[in-house]
């Protein structure tokens, strides 16, 4: 089989995972025309399978190489960027580790002399999860880059240097766009992305503390990528102010657990009534307890003893919420020093300051694992997906 696809006089360079799926799709071809018929097909008549199996064939490929083929026809291009595909390529994306620098330039490489102004190129810096192998992707005409603040679904937030703005990126698709940085002269600050499943919109949240102590709140719509405030927490139910303080988006509302240690609440704001609120913990928070988003859903981890780390989830019911105990992880050695990353459906993350190793626990077989991934701070989750900012209204209706 051909490891190109004909593009019209061009041909596209395809990767073993795009030739794969191709092959299952002329597998799957219940027609009787030749290979190069079909191939041709693509081109004048659109595809010659099902739209429903081309759809989930098209589900295994990873956003890296839809992007590429969205170049190939007018049937795949629509096909990706309808907001079902996108959505349902979401649910089984895969998810990485990165950094508050995991944007990094780097020297062109080149065989030929260079230009001494020719600047530096970006690079997009991530960890595997089950792997511990670290990649990078190439993001062109991004340069300047200062740190990561805050990544949700598959967009990563980004403060450009020297008061330049901020960019909310998708380093899978490159695609990217400015935003107006907010107030700024103040050391004590964080950021947070917020999305709503009922629109599909996404708002940009920066806290910070003004020369009086007091918490003020700002939020940037991304649609209008204009700043406006609000009514900040009050400051004695939030602690510090950092921009290693990761706030956790889920159920329609950003949540930060605003102290380390001995913590009774949680602080949360709306979404769509932009307002604060408290939420009781089930216990008081130790210092390596987190909030952690699993399956759209708010979770608190906790270290209940020496071995023992509780799973609480917060449900959300009849305007009413409660915390509801959903797992337990039991080892028979000193697991307090585990600090949650992140989380899948089935599995929890957790690593431990200044070790290489990172503990992967499956829910389902209680089994602990662990990976290498080097002396590297682990920052943030972040979703390797088709998610654009400007995605049309419901859909993440769930």
């Amino acid at each position: 089989m051909r490891d190109r696809w004909p593009r019209g006089k061009k041909w596209l360079k395809l990767s073993s995972v795009e030739t794969i799926a191709l092959e299952q799709l002329r597998r799957s071809s219940t027609s009787r025309e030749t290979k190069q018929e079909m191939e041709n097909n693509l081109e004048t008549k659109g595809t010659w399978l099902p739209y429903d199996l081309l759809f989930k064939v098209f589900l295994l490929l990873p956003a890296e190489t839809l992007c590429r083929l969205r170049c190939v026809c007018r049937t795949l291009l629509n096909m990706i960027n309808s907001p079902a595909f996108v959505e349902a390529h979401f649910r089984q994306s895969e998810t990485v580790l990165i950094t508050q620098k995991s944007f990094r330039e780097e020297n062109i490489r080149s065989p030929f002399p260079l230009p001494s102004d020719k600047p530096n190129q970006c690079y997009f810096h991530f960890w595997d999860i089950h792997s511990g192998e670290g990649h990078k992707v190439c993001m062109p005409n991004l340069r300047n880059l200062e740190c990561v603040l805050a990544a949700c679904n598959g967009l990563v937030l980004a403060r450009i240097k020297k008061n330049g703005g901020l960019v909310v990126v998708n380093p899978s698709t490159r695609n990217r766009i400015r935003m107006p940085l907010g107030t700024i002269g103040f050391a004590q600050e964080c950021y947070g992305f917020m999305f709503s499943h009922f629109t599909g919109a996404y708002k940009v949240v920066h806290l910070f503390r003004d020369e009086h102590r007091h918490i003020r709140c700002e939020i940037l719509n991304l649609t209008t990528r204009s700043w406006h405030a609000v009514d900040g927490p009050n400051s004695g139910e939030f602690g510090s102010i950092s921009t290693t303080r990761r706030s956790v988006s889920a159920v329609g509302a950003l949540y930060w657990l605003p102290k380390r240690d001995s913590c009774n609440h949680v602080v949360s704001l709306g979404f769509h009534d932009e307002k604060f609120q408290t939420v009781p913990l089930p216990i008081n928070s130790t210092k390596n307890d987190r909030l952690v988003e699993i399956g759209g859903s708010l979770s608190f981890i906790t270290h209940a003893t020496l071995n023992l780390i509780q799973v609480w989830i917060l449900n959300k019911e009849d305007f009413r919420e409660n915390w509801i105990k959903r797992y337990s992880i039991n080892r028979f050695y000193d697991i307090t020093g585990f600090v949650p990353l992140c989380a899948w459906t089935t599995e929890i993350f957790f690593k431990r300051r200044g070790n290489p190793l990172l503990h992967i626990y499956n829910i389902e077989a209680e089994e602990m694992q662990e990976v290498n991934v080097g002396d590297v701070q682990i920052y943030m989750p972040h979703v390797k997906s088709l998610v654009s900012w400007d995605s049309p209204q419901g859909q993440w209706d769930v």
